[in-house]
């Protein structure tokens, strides 16, 4: 059944009148929630977080959670990082993690600073053993630490795996796997990844 149009002309009216309060009050809500978070996440990290690190949301931190986040480092919501043992997670200064990445470190995973890093990256510096004759599940990880430069940007739904080296300024395109190193500056993507170029000067 519809509504008669001045019913719906009062509904708005009023509709507006109720949404300006929220509005006004929205940027205030927004801080109270980003200082709710900050604490939430600064109370999961055994590591060191530097001032001016932000938690755009709710993070999940389990293991040793031997995790370093850099000033002005920016992680989104439902981003997953666990350490495991003496495993080391390095987050420079000035990056940016986006909503449901998953960084896992058994030996070392390091971001440099200025880093992207897209929505649902994963990097992982271990995977399961998988000889034959014998479960998966109760194989001992492969381990290698990985590393991320500087200035690189890492797409959406990127996986990186063990022992990889990302160069400083590279970029990743989106949804890549990356499985052996990538040269400082190059542009690579696919599965496994590829050279695609260079960025320019």
């Amino acid at each position: 059944m519809r509504l008669p149009g001045p019913l719906v002309v009062f509904r708005s009216r009023l509709a507006a009148l109720l949404g300006w309060p929220l509005r006004v009050a929205a940027p205030l809500r927004l801080r109270l929630a980003r200082f709710l978070y900050e604490i939430w996440g600064r109370g999961q990290i055994r590591g060191r977080v530097e001032a001016g690190a932000q938690f755009i949301g709710v993070i999940t931190v389990e293991g040793t959670r031997n995790v370093h986040i850099g000033a002005g480092t920016r992680v989104g919501r439902r981003t997953y990082l666990k350490t495991d043992g003496a495993g080391r997670i390095e987050i420079g200064r000035h990056v940016t993690i986006n909503d449901g990445a998953t960084i896992v470190a058994y030996q070392e995973v390091r971001i440099g600073d200025n880093t992207m890093i897209g929505e649902y990256v994963t990097i992982r510096d271990q995977n399961h053993g998988s000889r034959r004759g014998e479960l998966v599940r109760s194989q001992p990880y492969d381990v290698a630490p990985v590393s991320i430069g500087s200035d690189a940007w890492l797409g959406r739904g990127v996986c990186v795996l063990r022992g990889v080296t990302v160069g400083d300024g590279a970029v990743v395109g989106a949804n890549a796997v990356v499985t052996k190193d990538v040269s400082p500056y190059a542009v690579v993507g696919g599965v496994p990844a590829r050279p695609l170029g260079v960025r320019k000067p």
